[in-house]
């Protein structure tokens, strides 16, 4: 139960215990006035509160009888003889009906009944601007969220509805952005790093991603296994935000705990299995997965859609494909992988990007391209630089002023 805080004629209650998912937590609004108040007086009171666009009606036992808006009170206050007709009238008068739910329903089941569906999704409307329930042009709407008893507790609007569940996107936007750093930091870079180098005597790998958006779909992975081969991974995920990286999480994950003996075309296959029953084909990812072993130079590859992995042997590239593609993982429930085998010879470098890289435009809508993303990394192996440094500077002199279309990742293997 709640208290009662008295201001005069105009009342409020005091905030109640909250449910984590209680649309409670989106109402600011907590005053009332009595349906038999003068509206005179409540409106002398309404003076006094800039801030309140309305306030809920209640009977003698608190329940509620609808809301007294404060637009539509001061527009009749305003008229002839205005604070003489509303003195000789109540609240009651003024009513207007609207929605109650009861406090601690889930908030996105009140968004569904409040809101239109192109506000939830950040639309236009989310400001209040659109025709509902016969609402004039620019009002917003409002529901008055009641207790077990059902005594009014608080008024919310379509407006702080939106703008709370904006605030929860950009927070799970922001979260799933530091999730993905601390990923990639993993992998051997720095969190809040993109980039990522190893080697051996054996082998080197440098890796780099930059997400479009905060958080995006690309992701690389690498891992020595127990009998000395090396696993990478490049992977572009459809889509960007929150719901693609919840694919990179559940995939890094299985990647972290999968047991390579089991093979390449194993892994792919698991991978599909989950996808295709966690998003029933609504998400899908591209991806290339190598298994290269440093004693036989002997080198497995998986490219699932992805297609942008070349072998660049004397500083030219050669694609790295066989003479069948494979089909995106998650796009179908049934997958037939193919698993290609190539020997690689010294001095070989296998380089695997997205698609971001090339495609991104500059301000005359050039694209970076294969051919000078290729010349930067013949360069920055010739001369011993880290690609992860040079390529961002370059795809950033490109595109000027040009926003960052799409998400960029590359993994580079380079063997001696």
């Amino acid at each position: 139960m709640s208290e009662t805080v008295k201001r005069g004629l105009l009342e409020a209650t005091e905030p109640v215990r909250m449910y984590s998912s209680s649309a409670l937590h989106a109402a600011r609004y907590r005053r009332y006035v009595g349906a038999q108040a003068n509206l005179l007086q409540a409106a002398d009171e309404l003076q006094n509160e800039p801030d309140l666009p309305a306030l809920a009606v209640v009977d003698e036992g608190r329940r509620v009888r609808g809301i007294l808006r404060r637009d539509r009170l001061f527009a009749l206050l305003g008229k002839p003889f205005g604070r003489e007709v509303l003195g000789r009238s109540k609240v009651a008068e003024l009513i207007e009906e609207v929605p109650s739910f009861d406090a601690h329903a889930d908030l996105f089941e009140v968004a569904e009944r409040m809101l239109p569906e192109q506000s939830r999704l950040g639309g236009p409307e989310a400001q209040g601007g659109g025709e509902r329930e016969g609402r004039r042009t620019g009002e917003p709407a409002f529901c008055t969220l009641v207790g077990e008893d059902g005594r009014f507790l608080a008024l919310l609007s379509t407006q702080d509805l939106a703008n709370y569940l904006s605030r929860m996107t950009q927070d799970d936007i922001e979260l799933a952005g530091r999730l993905q750093e601390r990923l990639l930091a993993a992998q051997g870079g720095s969190e809040g790093g993109p980039g990522a180098r190893a080697s051996t005597s054996a082998w080197s790998v440098e890796a780099w991603s930059r997400p479009a958006k905060g958080v995006g779909g690309d992701f690389y992975y690498s891992r020595r296994l127990e009998d000395g081969r090396l696993f990478l991974a490049l992977c572009d995920v459809s889509g960007k935000g929150v719901a693609a990286s919840l694919i990179v999480s559940m995939v890094w994950g299985m990647l972290r705990m999968y047991d390579f003996r089991k093979g390449l075309r194993e892994l792919v296959l698991a991978l599909n299995e989950s996808i295709v029953a966690t998003f029933h084909m609504e998400k899908y990812l591209t991806g290339v997965f190598l298994i290269y072993d440093p004693a036989t130079r002997a080198l497995l590859c998986a490219d699932m859609g992805h297609s942008h992995c070349l072998v660049l042997r004397d500083s030219r590239p050669r694609a790295l494909k066989g003479p069948k593609g494979n089909l995106p993982i998650g796009v179908e429930a049934e997958l037939d992988p193919v698993i290609y085998p190539y020997r690689l010879r010294p001095g070989d470098a296998v380089f695997l990007y997205s698609d971001g890289i090339v495609e991104q435009e500059g301000p005359a809508l050039a694209e970076f391209g294969e051919l000078r993303l290729v010349g930067l990394v013949a360069s920055a192996m010739a001369g011993g630089r880290a690609l992860h440094e040079i390529l961002p500077q370059a795809l950033d002199a490109h595109r000027g002023g040009t926003p960052q279309q799409d998400d960029m990742s590359f993994l580079l293997l380079s063997t001696p």
